[in-house]
């Protein structure tokens, strides 16, 4: 499995996230534009506040996702030698890319974890190179590959 293939798989998730939020967007554009002459009810005025906060909310995760896009598109050319953002980690068990937070991915025999620098999986990881071992968790691995 290379590289690009991976963060492919990635960027379908992520593609799926950004559906998610761009649809929750839209639902609460929906809820949040009543016509205020026909309103009088100010329970109603309350919901539609609350669907207004609901839609910025969710409108600064849809940025957010479609940074996290540009910068999974970004990685689709580089390498990385070391475990840094960016970076594909490969064990005997799993590949872990270091960037994005998206659903695991079953690849075959072996899964995508995919986390951001701050987690804490990456505190135990930040650095390392092939050959050198990683605690995941209550398991040891050792890193086969980095790309």
């Amino acid at each position: 499995m290379n590289r690009k293939d991976i963060i492919n798989k990635i960027i379908e998730e992520q593609k799926k996230v950004i559906e998610s939020l761009e649809s929750s967007v839209e639902r609460y554009k929906v809820a949040s534009d009543i016509d205020e002459e026909s309103t009088h009810d100010p329970e109603d005025f309350s919901r539609q506040t609350e669907a207004k906060d609901m839609q910025l909310r969710y409108e600064k995760m849809l940025r957010n996702a479609e940074s996290e896009m540009s910068f999974l598109e970004k990685e689709t050319e580089l390498s990385h030698e070391t475990t840094e953002n960016g970076s594909i980690i490969e064990t005997e068990q799993n590949f872990y890319f270091v960037g994005i937070s998206v659903p695991m991915i079953k690849l075959k025999e072996k899964q995508i974890i995919s986390f951001s620098e701050d987690a804490p999986i990456f505190q135990s990881m930040k650095g390392k190179k092939v050959g050198d071992e990683v605690k995941i968790g209550d398991n040891k691995e050792v890193i086969s590959s980095i790309f």
